[in-house]
């Protein structure tokens, strides 16, 4: 995941939590601020209702038909004003005096025991307020029953049924327009977040490729010392680190160089006179010619350090690199020395594996793995060079038949100076080709690795180009 998607992804869960953390306390004080202006104007309603029926409750209980009975009526159905309300009006006997609904004619008794609400208001003076859910309403119901009181004297009660589905509509309104707000405040941050992430992660992303062209050999590779203030101090840092490593490698490149001139030179003047001294004969040149071997090994060893120092050190910029060309033309290289060793080089080549690394140095790899293959191979044996792309990566691979490294050394083949058992047995030989091989590899990042026999197998693969991972 990219530094700019976690940075969003953080600004997520931050504005989420703090988002919820508002909008759910929030939401349920709206819900309940809702159920209490609810209860209060239901509960209003009919305290005003049973304070102006109060002087025609006691005379309608008389004469159910008359004038004040038919006010009571009407008064309860203008208090209704809401066909989810019902008001009923009852006198002190339970019995309905007005029922907004029509559903309890006058005169019945309404105070029963599946109402005890009003028995509370008529037979204790109390107010009464209860849920209730309503089989034929189909909802919950909020009751609110009053009583009705004439001269310190309870007259009658009044109660107002009212469903609450009105007001739960009304709670989820809020509750999605919060929704909306908290969404919108969420996705606002989200984007703030994006264009704050933008400079960030290019400023990043700039400092990435140029360490990344570094160790690919670009010594001149700098980052751009801009963005925020850590940013810029750590890109300065890098900028000072690679012309600190970029003085130090020039420094070794020139000491490389000056070492392969003034050691040179020297041994050509050491051949020369024991070349002289080999021509006079007798005793001499006898040992003139033992000389001239060790000169022999010796410059062989000078070759193998200088190549090693180079492998690490060596101005080089990694390109594609088409391995299977490389291994065709190694294979070509090297089969008039396979010939004269007594064996042959097969090539074999799979797909278009190409590396990103210095053809040069793969060229040297090459030559060092099929150099010790010949040395180390019977006569009349093959050694293949086979080329090929693996799982995203360019392989190559140089299989001998020869004796093989025994499995607890193979864990040292690539240390400087160690030749192991086999190596020891096969001649002269400096102890440095593998690990010049190591170096090389591991310098553009692949990885070099020895594998079951028969026989030698030496794999070394490399990273393919960035246009291709």
């Amino acid at each position: 995941m990219s530094f700019r998607a976690r940075l969003v992804l953080a600004a997520f869960y931050v504005l989420t939590a703090v988002v919820l953390a508002l909008v759910i306390p929030l939401a349920l004080t709206v819900e309940r601020r809702a159920e209490s202006d609810f209860r209060s104007a239901v509960l209003g309603d009919a305290a005003i209702l049973a304070a102006r029926v109060a002087d025609l409750v006691p005379q309608a209980s008389t004469a159910p038909r008359g004038r004040q009975a038919v006010r009571i009526a009407f008064l309860a159905e203008e208090s209704a004003r809401d066909p989810a309300r019902r008001v009923v009006v009852v006198d002190a006997a339970g019995q309905v005096l007005a029922d907004s609904d029509g559903q309890a004619a006058r005169g019945t008794p309404f105070a029963t025991e599946e109402r005890p609400e009003v028995r509370t208001a008529l037979f204790q003076g109390r107010i009464d307020t209860r849920e209730r859910a309503s089989e034929t309403v189909g909802d919950e119901l909020l009751l609110v029953t009053v009583p009705v009181v004439d001269r310190e004297r309870v007259a009658g009660a009044v109660r107002i049924s009212a469903s609450q589905s009105a007001i739960q509509d009304s709670v989820r309104e809020s509750w999605a327009r919060l929704a909306a707000l908290g969404a919108a405040v969420i996705a606002a941050g989200l984007v703030l977040a994006w264009l704050l992430a933008v400079p960030l992660s290019r400023q990043i992303r700039r400092l990435s490729e140029a360490s990344t062209r570094l160790g690919g050999g670009d010594l001149a590779a700098r980052a751009p010392e801009e963005g925020p203030k850590e940013l810029e101090s750590l890109a300065r840092s890098f900028n000072r680190m690679a012309t600190s490593l970029g003085g130090n490698l020039e420094t070794q490149r020139e000491f490389v160089a000056n070492a392969s001139h003034q050691l040179r030179t020297p041994l050509t003047g050491i051949r020369l006179r024991l070349e002289a001294i080999r021509e006079e004969g007798g005793f001499a040149a006898e040992q003139a010619e033992k000389a001239e071997a060790d000169l022999e090994r010796l410059n062989a060893l000078v070759d193998d350090l200088l190549a090693l120092a180079q492998a690490s050190s060596r101005d080089a910029t990694a390109a594609p690199v088409d391995l299977a060309q490389l291994a065709r033309d190694a294979a070509g290289r090297w089969r008039p020395a396979a010939e004269a060793a007594g064996t042959r080089v097969g090539l074999e080549t799979e797909g278009y594996p190409v590396a990103w690394a210095d053809r040069e140095d793969v060229s040297h790899v090459l030559d060092n793995l099929i150099d010790n293959a010949i040395r180390y191979s019977p006569a009349s044996s093959a050694v293949t060079v086979r080329a090929e792309g693996r799982n995203g990566s360019a392989v190559l691979l140089v299989a001998d038949t020869g004796p093989g490294i025994p499995p607890e050394e193979r864990a040292r083949v690539f240390e400087r100076f160690y030749r192991g058992t086999a190596g020891r047995g096969a001649g002269p030989g400096s102890g440095l080709g593998l690990a010049i091989v190591a170096a090389i590899v591991e310098r553009w990042g692949g990885e070099v690795r020895i594998l079951d026999g028969p026989g030698t197998r030496i794999e070394a693969s490399f990273r393919p180009p960035p246009t291709e991972r």
